[in-house]
């Protein structure tokens, strides 16, 4: 008995293999679950389905609304609607028992309302097949095809389209062996019986070198594996264009060896096992082709397998795909013995995701290296720099306070001897007093005006002696200055080129001679 659900899953199954995609990508097991369980009537109806959107329901719409209509509301048949009467004829399937009422109505069926009820039950048997080409005609959108066993006579007429035919990368000629998928279904205008192709395969691990050989000369020919061809990687990539499958072990093995640089890897999950992967990778590609100026690189990455698993791999339509792709790539496919073309394509051949993850992690090791090793450098030089200036500035300190000393020196000596020469007045004064008595008013008006003349002389040799204090010439904006550790006092004392030291009143000023002149 076939009620509502097995009805949409033998349809989503039949549309799957015409669009040559997996059955969850064109509706979800939820979403079916939904419209058998809401038996939608309308459009409106449709949308409140959890998995519908708009693009689904304008997509698909028509003609999950007409398998509902036909379904009976649930009464598990597929129900026909008479041209002459108001009800209902009811067909079982696969039994096809025919529900007759009491009264007497017309149960004939039209020749198209059969051979659509076939179709809607062929549709589950989506199958894999293999078989021995026994005639082909190519034309530009079809490719017409036959399959025979080779134990006996039975033959299979076939179709697939160019797309997929191109896609699938097999070229068909009489007496190959290959494995197809499909869906059967019976063309309406002939009654023909054919297979609806979605992908194909070589047979045989023999038929799969032969064909890898022919189109790998055909690659090389054309100088898609030349190095010289080959895109330069960027040393620091920061956003990741990945394609790989999301529940293999290729990408916990990529994400854990990358490590944590801040690098952004975006995912488009694909399944990367045999022949039927190629329409999800080709997918992959041309999303992150179409957003290039995003990604600074591109990695296609997947684990071992065999060569008929790789074959996905060995298409020469995704070669060229990722060849063209405006975003240099990198392939880790990792394999045993076999290396795939897309490998060979690829502007960077690692054997492993684990080896994609860590080439691109070396250069930001690399640099990380480079730049502890240049922070200690340049704390050395600094370090080293720092000591030299301290040394000079040293030296310079006590110069000056040598040259200090020097004054103080001279100014003590003059401040004794004028203390002497003073002792002996004051002596000689005592010893004329008694001769001088009458003359005692002039003598102490002229020893007044001496004292007076004598500060007038001190005040004015203190202010001297101030105007030369080394400390206030500098302040002045005047400065010392230096050459191999002489103070200069004439052009003549120093050579064009010649390193000076300058000593202002904040610091030292370190200068070259640049020209000299005389006045």
């Amino acid at each position: 008995m076939a009620d509502i659900s097995s009805l949409l899953r033998m349809w989503r199954a039949k549309t799957a293999a015409k669009e040559g995609v997996e059955p969850y990508r064109v509706l979800t097991n939820a979403a079916l679950d939904g419209i058998a369980e809401r038996k939608p009537q309308t459009p409106d109806d449709l949308m409140e389905v959890k998995g519908i959107k708009d693009a689904k329901c304008r997509q698909y719409g028509r003609e999950i609304l007409e398998i509902v209509a036909r379904s009976g509301a649930g009464s598990g048949t597929l129900t026909f609607t008479g041209v002459t009467r108001a009800e209902s004829v009811a067909i079982d399937f696969p039994e096809h028992p025919v529900e007759i009422p009491k009264e007497t109505v017309d149960d004939t069926l039209s020749v198209g309302r059969f051979l659509d009820g076939l179709n809607l039950e062929l549709s589950g048997m989506a199958s894999r097949i293999k078989g021995e080409v026994s005639s082909v005609d190519e034309r530009e959108r079809v490719v017409y095809f036959s399959i025979k066993d080779s134990t006996d006579d039975s033959l299979l007429n076939c179709l697939i389209f160019r797309r997929h035919y191109d896609i699938s990368g097999v070229r068909l000629r009489e007496g190959d062996e290959i494995i197809v998928e499909g869906v059967p279904e019976i063309w309406k205008p002939m009654g023909k019986l054919s297979l609806k192709v979605g992908t194909i395969e070589v047979a045989g691990e023999g038929a799969l070198k032969k064909a890898y050989d022919e189109l790998f000369r055909k690659l090389e020919s054309e100088g898609l594996f030349a190095p010289e061809r080959k895109r330069k990687l960027p040393e620091f990539p920061e956003r990741i264009a990945l394609i790989t499958s999301e529940q293999g072990a290729a990408i916990g093995d990529f994400l854990t060896n990358l490590g944590r640089l801040g690098v952004r890897a975006d995912l488009y999950p694909s399944s990367v096992e045999g022949k039927r992967a190629v329409l999800e990778i080709l997918n992959a590609v041309k999303y992150f082709r179409s957003h290039a100026d995003r990604y600074d690189l591109l990695v296609v990455i997947r684990g071992g397998g065999s060569i008929e698993s790789l074959q996905a791999f060995n298409t020469e339509v995704l070669v060229r795909e990722l060849v063209g792709c405006g975003i240099p790539f990198i392939a880790g496919i990792g394999h045993e013995k076999d290396v795939t073309l897309v490998a060979l394509a690829a502007d960077l051949m690692v054997s492993t995701p684990t080896a994609v993850a860590r080439s691109i992690r070396e250069p930001w090791d690399s640099a990380r290296q480079t730049l502890i090793q240049s922070e200690r450098t340049i704390i050395s030089v600094f370090e080293n720099v720092l000591s030299s200036h301290s040394n000079r500035l040293e030296k310079s300190v006590s110069t000056f306070l040598g040259f200090l000393e020097g004054v103080s020196g001279r100014f003590e000596r003059a401040k004794n001897a004028l203390q002497t020469k003073l002792s002996l007045l004051e002596y000689r004064l005592r010893e004329s007093s008694t001769l001088i008595d009458d003359s005692s008013r002039r003598i102490l008006e002229g020893w007044n005006i001496t004292a007076k003349s004598v500060r007038e002389r001190l005040s004015r040799a203190e202010s001297a002696l101030r105007q030369y204090d080394p400390n206030r010439v500098l302040a002045l904006g005047y400065g010392i200055i230096r050459a191999g550790g002489k103070v200069l006092a004439k052009v003549g004392d120093v050579s064009v080129g010649e390193e000076i030291d300058i000593r202002l009143s904040d610091g030292n000023i370190t200068a070259q001679v640049k020209r000299t002149t005389n006045n």
